[in-house]
């Protein structure tokens, strides 16, 4: 290692110096050193070894650590000054302050009683900005909380003392020879060292869509960016800069201004001066000021495939936008706070009116300042009406349920990356599902061997590799051949370990399993891998002179190592069409002797694997004598998917590859069509193999499949419910047919192949045109797309989105009466899981975006929405569950709190017009609307999901959240509560008699009260009576009335914990239930609790601040039997609803509806059903 700070041709070995070096691709660097190796060599690493004993610690202080410090949070009192920056907020302080100012016009001995009102106003302000600030620190805290688990669950493959480890980003150190691989999202500026066909997306950087090819030659472009994907090919790293001295350091550290103003704004300029940073310094700059910037907890920035919109995925947005929950909770709070205005300003009016039509009364003998008192008293109500009717409690509701439902999907595998798609996932109603991994269990297993002269099949009694081994027929040198193409051809990040009795795989799970073939045969993978017959000095790979990676468009992968007797062998495994029509010939199980390919055979034996619902492969090999001039000389008949190298080949095997269905899925999927969510699987896998498995987990239905009247074993799907992604893809998009024929992909007379074809018409962005017709002919039926490519399921989620089937009300009929199947009455709400760097496109189109977080690759993870920590498809039917639960529980918050402020509002309206003021005081609809909601929201907010969320269709998007029934359920009580209000107000026998309240009646608790206003304001007696004369007589009468206000909502808490539907209520028991599943939630009953506590020390000890006088035991229960009969009343409310409904067509077409299903997909279980409700249908 050269010494640090070291110079050659005056380019110093500093942090600073290698920095700059990757900033300005100073290639010069290299050459000074002696290339890229000498440049490992210079830092004491070597591409073998990597590091090799050497103190991690020492080499951190001299060239940085991987880390940036993530920006400060906002400070509390930030937060809350501004919170003062609202307009009620505003209104409330001018209120309060002029309430106390008025003060100094009392006389001295009232000026206590008069000061109340704005103390207690100024108290309520302070609580609400704390509970703003709270909430807003929370959701801060909670997006910190998420990029740290993100950050701690990535790890790359660093090679130290000649071992493969996994590091976190923030223990890569300069010097660390880091293996890079298709996904990975580069985590420190480096160098190329060796690598094959390694193409960078750099569009974080630059903005340009261009994949840059790197060779490992520095007078080419070594260089790789921190920031930048690896998008093609995999090779080995040198890291040269880290933390805040790579490039997207130096361009967080600018933005973020961790140097000074003149610092920073050199720093910008000479970063922008290379066009390499222009795009991301004008992303990170775009976003400084924003309230959250994009970072992650380390502070590095968000990749650009989160952060920044996606310009297509915005545009289909746009076109059916509106349905989200915040879409929907924004649009009423806006005609919620234009309502509350309105009222407010009448009720402001009419108290002047009533108070300016008794002049005699009102004005004669007053001054102006008594006037302008009355007048400022009048505002207060108005402006206290206003804040009645905007729900504060709202904000805290929806935050909390959200946090609640992302808390409890960890627990059930799903990391949920951003807030809004918890929700979101709850009214989805299509699920495009991976099938390897998602609906398998990723346990790959070789089941069948297909050679050219016999053929082997797992059994009971053994394994394919014993009956090889006992099999005389097969000779070592065909075995050998055989484990060589497996192990030699597969990516060195793919292991099968046999640890503790069992197999554990690591890497690419299909190679994984020709792999643990090898070694049961025998033959050890890592072994074989650094044997030096396999290395070339010449070329940078870890064994071997070439690799062709696999891609998606090439459906194979190929490698060549040189031979111990001279020469070269390629070995190639792929998909079989792909890989044996480019074959010649196949060997004998003697490994030496060639035979005829008969391709009707092979064609036989893939059938019968791929209808077993196996995963088929075939693997072949070619001799060359010496090597060609080009290895990537391009086929003439590939269509530039197909190298030279790869053309007549011998073909060794055809093996059959089993991943068995998890044990979950068959049930998750029933739950999902029972929830009305359709699943449609998109696999790589052949037709016939998707098919298989999709029967057997339930994707595809028995009423699906047709014949061809030769039996049972002649099933196959019906046209359209499956199909391969090249006839999609021919089916679905427009074609150019001015432009001349190209070589592509593509669907003719049942047969899929390159053909020579016209291309597809493209947009401005150069996307393919869909047409939507012919895809909406297609989607309501597809279950099943086999041989999907990434941009096939970009254009299914693309078109699902766009698409407008449900307004077609005869073909939804005929879809429903032909085949079963029931088109949502809406947009489509989809959601997609998604493992490969490739599928980022359909991620980020999706509604919500499912990752993979076994197998997902880094871009994936950073695209998607919602992570699957086990790559299980159940896990994400728990997030449709808990998405209807996050809507439920605002929706019960909703209907809670417009009960209260609807009720509240006509109260007010009614006082005002008879007694010039409301019954319900400013100070006391303050503490119902703020404190109590607030503590509802916690309450109706935390609860639990049932089973019954997925026995019923999703919400979307045009369906308000304000239903029919919770509008029956809110103006309902909101009678009750009038009109118990109004009783308790003009029905003087039963505030005397049965209350008590009249002249000359003592008040329990007296001698308390007296106790607790004299501590607190250090009162004398006569100056205490003096206080208590101020409160008018008529105080205990309106005690009664605020505390029968207060329990009336306590116990409606009960009848909003459920949302009843009309179907339900007409056919099952337990939706009358509305203590059903109480004692499930706990933190229910505790809220409950604590606000009846509140409520009683509220009335019993604070008289003068909340102008309430303390009530008897008697006078309590009766207000508690006034309370308590929102129960009944709620009772009253089904059984109207019940009628009308059970009148209505709507009933008719439910029944029908229910009918036409399987009985596992009722939305009634038999246990819970009524007896048919009698009804004259007359």
């Amino acid at each position: 290692m050269a010494p640090i700070g070291a110079s050659k041709a005056g380019y110093a070995l500093t942090k600073d110096g290698l920095s700059d070096m990757v900033k300005d691709q100073q290639r010069g660097f290299l050459r000074a050193y002696g290339g890229v190796e000498g440049l490992c060599a210079a830092l004491g690493s070597s591409p073998e070894q990597g590091l090799t004993g050497e103190d991690l610690a020492e080499r951190e202080a001299k060239f940085g650590k991987n880390y940036i410090e993530p920006p400060e949070l906002r400070s509390y009192c930030e937060l809350i000054l501004d919170g003062c920056e609202d307009n009620t907020i505003k209104a409330l302080l001018l209120c309060a302050a002029v309430s106390v100012l008025l003060v100094a016009g009392e006389k001295k001995d009232h000026q206590l009683a008069s000061s109340i009102e704005g103390m207690a106003i100024f108290l309520t302000v302070f609580v609400v900005l704390n509970l703003q600030a709270t909430i807003e620190s929370t959701k801060a805290k909670e997006f910190r909380r998420q990029q740290l688990e993100l950050e701690s669950d990535q790890h790359f493959a660093v090679i130290r003392n000649g071992r493969t480890l996994d590091v976190s980003p923030k223990e890569i150190v300069v010097g660390d020879v880091v293996r890079i691989a298709v996904g990975d999202i580069v985590a420190a500026d480096g160098v190329l060292l060796e690598g094959t066909d390694v193409k960078m997306d750099e569009s974080a950087l630059t903005g340009e869509p261009i994949l840059v090819s790197k060779e490992a030659d520095g007078d080419r472009d070594p260089f790789i960016l921190s920031g930048t994907s690896v998008m093609t090919g995999s090779g080995k790293l040198l890291v040269v800069a880290v933390g805040l001295n790579s490039v997207q350091g130096r361009i967080l550290a600018a933005v973020q201004g961790s140097s000074s103003q003149s610092q920073k704004k050199t720093e910008l300029e000479s970063l922008k001066d290379d066009g390499v940073v222009a795009h991301e310094i004008e992303l990170a700059e775009s976003v400084r000021s924003s309230e959250s910037m994009p970072l992650t907890a380390s502070g590095r920035p968000i990749h650009p495939i989160e952060a920044a919109d996606d310009n297509n995925a915005k545009s289909i947005e746009e076109q059916n936008a509106g349905g989200t929950l915040s879409a929907k909770l924004d649009k009423l709070a806006l005609k919620i706070g234009a309502y509350g205005l309105k009222v407010a300003v009448f009720i402001f009016l009419i108290m002047c009116a009533v108070y300016l039509s008794a002049p005699a009364k009102n004005l004669k003998g007053v001054g102006g300042l008594q006037i302008f008192k009355r007048f400022m008293r009048f505002f207060l109500v108005g402006v206290t009406i206003l804040v009645v009717a905007v729900p504060e409690g709202l904000p805290l509701a929806v935050v909390l349920s959200l946090a609640i439902t992302m808390g409890k999907l960890m627990k059930d595998n799903n990391r949920v990356k951003h807030m809004d798609a918890c929700e979101t996932m709850g009214a989805a109603t299509t699920i495009c599902s991976d099938k390897t991994g998602t609906l398998t269990q990723n346990k790959m297993t070789v089941m069948r061997c297909f050679f050219g002269d016999c053929a082997v099949e797992h059994d009971d009694e053994a394994d394919v590799a014993s009956q090889l081994s006992r099999d005389p027929a097969v000779s070592a040198k065909f075995i050998t051949l055989l484990c060589q193409c497996a192990n030699l051809n597969s990516a060195p990040t793919s292991k099968a370990l046999f640890e503790d009795n069992a197999w554990r795989y690591q890497g690419n799970a299909t190679e994984c399993a020709l792999l643990k073939l090898s070694a049961l045969l025998g033959q050890n993978a890592e072994s074989m891998r650094l044997s030096p017959e396999f290395k070339d000095p010449s070329a940078k790979l870890d064994w071997g002179v070439k690799s062709f990676p696999f891609s998606s468009q090439r459906k194979k992968m190929s490698w060549v190592v040189p031979l111990r007797e001279g020469g070269y062998r390629l070995f190639t495994k792929g998909a079989p069409s792909y890989v044996w029509d480019y074959a010649e010939d196949v060997l004998s199980v003697d490994g030496s002797t060639k035979l005829p390919l008969d391709r009707a055979k092979l064609q036989d034996a893939v059938d019968a694997y791929q209808k077993a619902a196996m995963r088929t492969l075939a693997l072949a090999y070619r001799d060359f004598p010496e090597a060609p001039e080009s290895w990537e000389a391009p086929s003439s008949s590939g269509g530039g998917a197909l190298y030279e190298a790869e053309t007549g080949v011998t073909l060794i095997a055809v093996v059959g590859i089993e991943d068995p269905l998890r044990p979950t899925v068959k049930r998750a999927i029933q739950q999902c069509n029972t929830a009305g969510v359709d699943v449609r699987m998109c696999t790589g896998d052949a037709l016939k193999t998707a098919i298989a498995i999709s029967r057997q987990c339930g994707i595809l239905r028995e009423r699906d499949m047709t014949t061809d009247g030769s039996g049972e074993n002649n099933l196959r799907p019906k046209p359209f419910f499956a199909m391969e992604g090249a006839e999609f893809d021919e089916r679905v998009h427009v074609l150019d047919e001015t432009q001349p024929k190209v070589m592509r992909r593509a669907f003719e007379a049942g047969r899929v192949g390159e053909m020579l074809k016209h291309p597809f018409k493209r947009d401005e962005d150069d996307e393919k045109i869909i047409d939507q017709r012919q895809f909406d002919a297609i989607w309501p039926k597809l279950r099943v797309l086999a041989r999907c490519q990434p941009e096939d399921k970009l254009t299914l989620v693309r078109g699902l989105r766009r698409s407008r089937v449900f307004e077609d009300a005869e073909r939804c009929e005929a879809l429903e009466r032909e085949h079963g199947i029931t088109i949502f009455p809406d947009f489509q709400v989809v959601a997609v899981t998604g493992d490969g760097t490739n599928d980022a496109p359909a991620l980020k189109a999706a509604n919500v975006g499912f990752a993979m977080g076994i197998v997902g690759t880094d871009i994936a993870k950073q695209a998607c929405d919602i992570i699957l920590l086990d790559d299980n498809f159940a896990s994400t039917v728990a997030a449709v569950k808990w998405g209807r639960n996050v809507y439920d529980s605002i929706s019960k918050f909703c209907q809670f709190q417009l009960t209260v402020n609807i009720a509240a509002i006509v109260v007010a309206c009614v006082g005002s017009m008879l007694y010039g003021t409301s019954p319900l005081g400013a100070v006391q609809m303050l503490w119902v609307n703020v404190i109590m909601d607030s503590l509802a929201s916690v309450a109706l907010a935390s609860e639990p999901p049932t089973e019954a969320l997925l026995v019923r269709q999703p919400y979307g998007k045009k369906k308000p959240i304000i239903t029919r029934v919770m509008w029956f359920n809110m103006i309902g009580q909101a009678i009750y509560q009038v009109a118990i209000v109004c009783l308790l107000l003009f029905c003087k026998p039963l505030i005397v008699q049965g209350f008590g309240i009249g002249d000359g009646v003592d008040s329990p608790n007296h001698r308390a009260n007296h106790v607790f206003v004299r501590q607190v304001f250090n009162l004398k007696k006569d100056q205490l009576r003096e206080q208590e004369h101020l409160v008018e007589r008529g105080t205990r009468h309106f005690t009664v009335i605020f505390n029968t206000f207060v329990l009336m909502q306590l116990f409606n808490e009960f009848n909003s914990r459920h949302l009843q539907t009309e179907y339900r209520l007409a056919t099952t028991l337990s939706e009358w239930n509305v203590f059903e599943g109480v004692t499930r939630n706990p933190l229910f009953g505790a809220v409950v609790g604590s606000t009846f506590v509140c409520q009683y020390l509220l009335i019993q000890y604070t008289g003068l601040f909340f102008k309430v006088r303390p009530l008897t035991w008697r006078q309590w229960g009766l207000c508690a039997i006034f309370g308590v009969g929102s129960l009944p009343v709620q009772f009253i409310i089904n059984f109207v609803l019940l009628l009308l409904y059970t009148k209505s067509d709507r009933y008719k077409h439910d029944q029908a509806l229910d009918k036409t299903k399987p009985p596992e997909l009722s939305r009634t279980a038999p246990s819970d059903r009524m007896p048919p409700v009698a009804r004259d249908d007359k």
